[in-house]
C-alpha cells in the first residue's frame, strides 16, 4: 500500500497519510481494516462483509475493534441511514481509539459511501485532526488538506497523456500528473495533482475547478475524435 510523506511547514505537502488501494486481504497483524457498518453488526454487504470473511468481524457487533477490524455505524438499528452528526460521533470514537493504539495502522475505506449514499466530500472532513496512523483512501485528499491550487494558460491545448496519466505544465517549468487510464473519466477522479522533487517527496496541487472542468470536456473531445478517425481507418 502506498502512503503520503508528511507535511512540512509552509510547503504543500500532505498532513495525513493515504494508500492507493487494497490490493489484497494480506494484512499483517498490526494493520485494520476500518469498515462502515450497521448499528447492529449485520455484515452482509460491501467492506462490511469483506471484513466478516477476512478480518474477524462479528456478526452482532456495530461499533469498535472486532479482530483486524474495526466498525464505524453508518446505519441505524432500524435501517435507516445514520445523520452525519452520529457519524461523527461514531468517527470520534474511533479517532480517540486509534490515538490510544499508536502501534497499529488503521486503512480507513470509504464509509459511508456505498449502501448509506453519502458522497466522498461528506464524509472526508469528519476525519480532520485525525492522529497519523490511520491511513485514508486517495479520494480522500482534497476534503482533508490544504492543497495549493494552480491554473494553467491555454489548459485544452497543453495537457498530454500516456497510457496512466494525465500531465499538466506548472509555471514554475515542472510538471504535475494524475493518474487516469483510457477509459476513465476526469471529473470522476479527485482533482490532486502530484508533483516528485529530486529528493522523491511529492508534493500535491488541486487544479482550479473550473479548469477542472474544462480539462475534462477536451479530454473527452478529443477521445470522441480519436474514435471517429479510427472508425474511419478501419
Amino acid at each position: 500500500m502506498h502512503s503520503s510523506t508528511k507535511r512540512f511547514p509552509n510547503g504543500p505537502f500532505m498532513i495525513y497519510q493515504y494508500y492507493q488501494e487494497i490490493k489484497d486481504y494480506n494484512f499483517s497483524e498490526d494493520q485494520i481494516l476500518v469498515f462502515g457498518c450497521h448499528e447492529l453488526g449485520k455484515h452482509y454487504s460491501g467492506y462490511a462483509q469483506t471484513a466478516l470473511h477476512h478480518f474477524g468481524a462479528k456478526l452482532g457487533q456495530g461499533e469498535g475493534r472486532q479482530g483486524q477490524s474495526y466498525g464505524i455505524p453508518t446505519i441505524a438499528k432500524n435501517g435507516e441511514v445514520l445523520d452525519l452528526n452520529l457519524i461523527q460521533n461514531y468517527i470520534n470514537n474511533f479517532k480517540q481509539y486509534a490515538k490510544n493504539h499508536p502501534h497499529l495502522e488503521f486503512y480507513l475505506t470509504e464509509i459511508g459511501c456505498g449502501f448509506a449514499n453519502f458522497r466522498v466530500n461528506q464524509i472526508g472532513p469528519l476525519f480532520k485532526n485525525s492522529p497519523t496512523n490511520i491511513y485514508f483512501p486517495r479520494s480522500f485528499v482534497p476534503f482533508l488538506e490544504d492543497l495549493t491550487v494552480f491554473s494553467v494558460e491555454d489548459i485544452e491545448y497543453v495537457w498530454k497523456a500516456d497510457d496512466t496519466h494525465i500531465e499538466l505544465p506548472l509555471n514554475t517549468g515542472t510538471t504535475v500528473r494524475l493518474k487516469l487510464d483510457h477509459h476513465q473519466r476526469l471529473n470522476m477522479q479527485p482533482n490532486v495533482w502530484e508533483k516528485f522533487n529530486t529528493n522523491q517527496n511529492i508534493q500535491y496541487f488541486t487544479l482550479k475547478e473550473q479548469q477542472f472542468n474544462q480539462l475534462d470536456q477536451a479530454i473527452e473531445n478529443f477521445r470522441k475524435e480519436e474514435a471517429l478517425l479510427f472508425s474511419e481507418l478501419m
